[in-house]
């Protein structure tokens, strides 16, 4: 009996680990596929490494990520621990009191740590404006800065602020363990109390303190909510960075780094075993070295040399902050928001070469995110490029400054049908990025006749190999186009009846499932037959899916924008102008279109690009696959763009969609 429970309690046990370790083992094993498929294996390769360590935005980020986690942690590790021995001489009431409160922000949802500490920050910044002009009104000795911005220092005391509690819980238990005799023992016979610390609570207290900081440490580097609503323009963590570069999908270069992460913290978490059993093993707290080095700082020169050299580490470290700091600002610098594997990087790296500008690019999941980014304080960018009805949503709300078209002379390259658009019809806000359409991706294979339709997404033929949007704005507009209504009706019983299409197809199980990213896998991998999504992203799967096709629906469809913005106030507006008119250049067109395989608003790039392609890869561009990526004028034309609809159509939005339970 007792042999079997032991083979059950393996086997158990065996499957958990199963579970949890499965995924991890299968993204190792992707980051090394030599195609960009998560999915789909084409041979091992080392290419996805090569590319991460020559991804400027993915570097910058890790570079970031280190400096914080270990800032952070250092800091948080020794405020936590004198933190925690400050709640252990209390009495137990204050101190179960003050314990209840160091609980409550490790259980609070970060969400809401991250907006409240956003605001926090955007209202002191609001109180420091204001007093900084009278400062600097009454006295001209010492001139205050008059504006302060969310960046480096308010994301590093963000992850100090969270850490804190995790060091503090770490190291309580150890002095709870602790002889409280010991250290007034050890003052009677003459130590003073830092003399205690060091020889006396330091020792039994060590393994909760390297516990906590390497808690905080993990967090710090694992934290992206938080970070998000605090990092600002100039600063972006690796987590993110990977968050942004997944509205496209989860490439093999993602892969690579998480699996660097994993083997990191692994061998991270081997090596402090290790320690604690080889010491365990010896019966010995401290190893003859470390014993000698804390009798030599306990002699009155060590204490001298243990003064100085944090004096002079302090001093180090603010000098360098300083001069870091100094060479930031003398720099001048462009900080631009946009999508995920949304550019050409050798673009990015280009730019600064030719005009001395450093580029701060971050990255947004969609526009509504970015939207409520803006509207928190937490964005002070320069240049954003949202969607054409999101455009139009700032403009109303006044949150985008007029462009200077003077100082943007490739603005004239911009082809003249996609001047004045509904979104800026004046053309004072905006100039084109790329473009696209929306269409039914559909497996050959798998279906039993050429779709046409977006009948086919409701089709109960297909149940359970369809995949839907996972955004109420574009699945809405499936069921709108197939019923003939206008993808910007406010009509509320034309957007019930929509509504009602959705819900009945999944109740009837005709969805699979709603996606956005997830979409990749399915397709590429076969796993489902029909899926709704964007014609550029149609060409990336095709690479590992020769079944796959595309088209854009009879009844008509979206055709989106995507175009460059300056916000209001922007603080570097000389900069934004010299970034877009870069970026509308022929050149940077030709080089963004074969990246993104999205059509350019720039009328050369759009006629050359099948032989720049030709050029580039010894191929001719077919003509098919030309035309899905710049849709001809008769596509177009049954195809509508999205306006930003009024506040009580965009609640009906969100109501409906709350109800569909997605």
């Amino acid at each position: 009996m007792k042999r079997r429970n032991r083979l059950g309690s393996r086997a158990l046990m065996a499957l958990v680990f199963l579970f949890l370790y499965a995924p991890i083992f299968l993204l190792i094993v992707f980051s090394f596929n030599k195609g960009n498929s998560n999915i789909v294996w084409t041979g091992f390769s080392l290419d996805w490494y090569k590319s991460l360590f020559q991804n400027r935005l993915i570097m910058r980020s890790v570079y970031t990520t280190l400096l914080v986690s270990l800032l952070a942690t250092a800091i948080a590790t020794v405020a936590g621990t004198f933190a925690a021995i400050g709640f252990y001489s209390l009495r137990r009431r204050t101190r179960t009191a003050l314990n209840t409160v160091n609980s409550i922000p490790m259980m609070n949802a970060d969400i809401v740590t991250g907006v409240a500490m956003c605001l926090f920050f955007v209202a002191f910044f609001t109180f420091w404006g204001d007093f900084s002009v009278w400062f600097n009104s009454v006295q001209r000795v010492v001139v205050l800065p008059e504006r302060l911005t969310l960046g480096f220092g308010t994301l590093l005391i963000a992850h100090v602020t969270f850490n804190i509690p995790y060091v503090i819980l770490s190291v309580g238990p150890k002095l709870r363990q602790m002889d409280k005799n010991l250290v007034d023992a050890a003052q009677d016979l003459g130590c003073t109390w830092m003399q205690a610390f060091w020889k006396v609570i330091l020792p039994e207290i060590k393994p909760g303190i390297a516990s906590g900081a390497l808690t905080a440490f993990t967090m710090s580097v694992d934290d992206f909510i938080i970070s998000y609503f605090t990092a600002g323009s100039s600063s972006s963590t690796l987590a993110m960075t990977i968050y942004g570069m997944t509205k496209k999908r989860v490439t093999p270069e993602i892969n690579a780094v998480s699996t660097l992460l994993f083997v990191t913290v692994l061998a991270l978490l081997v090596i402090v075993n290790l320690r604690e059993a080889r010491a365990e093993r010896s019966g010995e707290e401290r190893r003859p070295v470390s014993r000698k080095l804390t009798q030599m700082l306990d002699t009155p020169k060590g204490r001298v040399f243990r003064r100085g050299a944090a004096v002079v580490l302090t001093a180090s470290f603010l000098i360098a902050v300083v001069l870091l700091t100094g060479a930031t600002n003398a720099q001048p610098v462009v900080n631009v928001c946009s999508w995920g594997e949304y550019i050409d990087e050798d673009l990015i790296t280009q730019f600064e070469e030719e005009t001395g500008i450093a580029v701060n690019y971050q990255t947004a999941e969609s526009n509504e995110a970015l939207y409520s980014l803006l509207k928190s304080g937490a964005g002070d960018y320069d240049v954003i490029v949202p969607s054409d009805y999101m455009i139009s949503q700032l403009i109303e709300e006044d949150m985008l400054a007029e462009l200077d078209y003077s100082r943007i002379p490739n603005y004239g390259l911009i082809s003249d049908r996609f001047k004045g658009l509904t979104y800026d019809p004046q053309e004072r806000y905006t100039v084109p990025y790329a473009w696209g359409t929306v269409g039914i991706i559909y497996n050959t294979s798998m279906v039993e006749e050429p779709i046409t339709s977006w009948s086919a997404l409701f089709d109960d033929r297909y149940a359970g190999n369809v995949l839907m949007f996972r955004n109420s704005r574009d699945a809405m507009a499936t069921a709108l186009s197939y019923l003939g209504y206008s993808l910007n009706t406010t009509d509320e019983s034309e957007l019930r009846e929509a509504f009602q299409l959705l819900k009945d197809a999944k109740n009837r199980g005709v969805y699979q499932s709603f996606v956005m990213d997830e979409i990749f896998q399915k397709l590429e991998g076969g796993n489902a037959a029909i899926g709704v999504y964007y014609a550029g992203d149609y060409l990336t799967m095709l690479e590992n899916n020769e079944d796959l096709a595309f088209v854009v629906p009879e009844e008509g469809s979206n055709w989106f924008m995507d175009a460059m913005c300056v916000l209001k106030n922007a603080p570097n507006y000389e900069e934004a102008m010299a970034w877009i008119n870069f970026i509308a250049s022929t050149e940077a067109n030709l080089a963004n279109m074969d990246y993104l395989w999205y059509a350019s608003p720039n009328q050369e790039a759009l006629e050359q690009y099948p032989a720049y392609y030709e050029e580039l890869y010894g191929e001719e561009l077919g003509q098919e696959a030309y035309d899905i990526i710049a849709a001809p004028q008769e596509v177009l034309d049954r195809c509508e763009a999205y306006l930003v609809l009024p506040l009580e159509t965009r609640k009906l939005y969100n109501d409906l969609w709350t109800e569909l339970g997605i």
